[in-house]
């Protein structure tokens, strides 16, 4: 019998990767016979109430028996805490063929901003400082990680590095349970192949730059300065009965899923174009004015941003949104579910991710929501599985982040027939494999999908795409 194993949170770039050569800006595809090439994925695992976790990552060096080439060469800034169950590119280059055992991670510059409970939530910001830094002014680390198995790279071949920055472990805390500033990193990492689950990107958004109908593509501008070529084929789905040819030619944003390709460029399964605004704001919900009825007003963690918003980043913001007309739920590639007419200025919930849509000259002034998917890691309190038939059904979990403090108890998470369930990289599990594992000890996973307001309580339930167990334990 299959075992629903506990898994500690990760690190793979899920949620938040980047493909460029080497941390630069070209978008160009990469041909070179005699080398192979390593994409860089990531995710974290949370540590409740961190609502942002910056680290600038100033190299990744492979070790191998005979060379030790850089993935990433130029620093790049990433928030790790945003990366719960959601996955996108961070790194590709290519790399001589070679058996790699290890990876250095040169880190620097970490700020930490986490929640306290409040009217509405405080957040509180710290610059953190490393257990054990190599250098000062400013300050860095060294963390040599080793591979559980070997990375195998032929020539010509395509590989992936599954990286996990685990929070959880990686902050102190004082006996009061208040985060100190102190790091320690404890990062692991792994092979994958750009099929498996750890290898996918799940969630990558940015600006369409140019559409090439004829070659089935289109460049996407994307996070950190980086430029994708997105390539299409028969099977990508879009929202809203979008085609290639009817995406616009320029301008607007979309966001996609995909898997990372021999020469850098990403094959989209999803293609979603969100919105023609010119300016976003994104991140995740901390207070509604008025709690109940059609809101007002929306104050928002900002966690990304796009067209000359960039000053937004990383701040609390309070918008008003009382003349915003335009809801959408992004698309759901689920047939056994449909969000449709279930969020607008009513339905809107503390601990929601969701997207603004505007414009931006001194002030963002929005137009658009969006409520986008988002990664949920909790406890599954045992013997709370219901399984009604295969993959649908519910179970409870204990969340300690801001959907936990809003609803002071476990969330509901439902399940159904296009709900994923993952142990690893090959190992597909069941619901019911989950309620064995869950009858009387928790359960930590994390869980993907879109969170909703029950139109009967009013209490966020989320409608799962994924559930992946979170390692405990290596």
């Amino acid at each position: 019998m299959k075992r629903f194993l506990a898994l500690s949170a990760l690190l793979a770039l899920c949620g938040l990767s980047m493909i460029g050569c080497g941390g630069g800006t070209g978008s160009a595809r990469f041909t070179n016979p005699q080398a192979g090439a390593v994409f860089v994925t990531g995710e974290d695992a949370p540590l409740p109430s961190v609502v942002s976790l910056n680290l600038t990552i100033n190299s990744i060096t492979l070790t191998g028996a005979s060379n030790s080439p850089q993935l990433v060469s130029s620093p790049i800034t990433v928030d790790f805490a945003r990366l719960v169950g959601l996955r996108a590119p961070l790194a590709f280059n290519a790399v001589p063929a070679d058996t790699y055992t290890k990876a250095t991670f040169v880190l620097s510059s970490p700020v930490i901003n986490y929640i306290s409970p409040g009217t509405p939530p405080q957040v509180t910001t710290l610059n953190g400082t490393f257990v054990s830094p190599t250098s000062t002014n400013p300050q860095t680390t060294s963390v040599v990680v080793t591979f559980s198995t070997p990375m195998v790279v032929g020539a010509s071949g395509l590989a992936g590095m599954h990286t996990e920055f685990d929070i959880r472990q990686s902050l102190a805390v004082d006996g009061s349970a208040q985060i100190t500033g102190v790091i320690n990193p404890v990062m692991f990492i792994e092979a994958v192949k750009a099929t498996n689950p750890e290898g996918q990107i799940t969630d990558l958004t940015g600006t369409i730059v140019s559409v090439n109908v004829p070659g089935n593509s289109f460049l996407m501008q994307g996070p950190f300065g980086h430029q994708f070529t997105v390539d299409v084929d028969g099977s990508t789905g879009y929202n809203g009965g979008f085609t290639l040819a009817t995406l616009p030619s320029s301008g607007g944003f979309a966001a996609l899923q995909g898997t990372v390709q021999m020469d850098g460029s990403i094959l989209a399964s999803d293609v979603e174009f969100i919105s023609t605004d010119q300016a976003f704001i994104s991140g995740r919900i901390l207070a509604l004015n008025p709690t109940s009825g059609p809101v007002q007003t929306v104050t928002l963690w900002v966690g990304e941003t796009g067209g000359g918003t960039s000053g937004l980043v990383d701040t609390v913001q309070t918008v008003d949104v009382s003349g915003v007309s335009n809801y959408a739920i992004c698309f759901f590639n689920n047939s056994w579910f449909s969000p449709n007419n279930l969020f607008g200025n009513s339905s809107m919930l503390v601990g929601q991710r969701i997207f603004i849509g505007g414009s931006f000259s001194s002030t963002f002034t929005p137009s658009f929501i969006s409520l986008r998917r988002q990664g949920v890691y909790g406890l599954v309190v045992p013997g709370s599985v219901t399984v009604t038939s295969g993959h649908a059904g519910d179970f409870q979990l204990l969340n300690t982040g801001l959907l936990g403090l809003s609803l002071g108890g476990p969330l509901t998470v439902n399940t159904g027939a296009g709900t994923l369930f993952f142990q690893g990289n090959s190992n597909i599990l069941t619901l019911t494999d989950l309620q064995t594992a869950s009858a009387t000890v928790s359960v930590p996973v994390v869980a993907r999908g879109l969170v909703l307001k029950d139109s009967v309580s009013g209490d966020p339930v989320l409608w799962a795409h994924r559930v992946r167990e979170a390692q405990t334990v290596r």
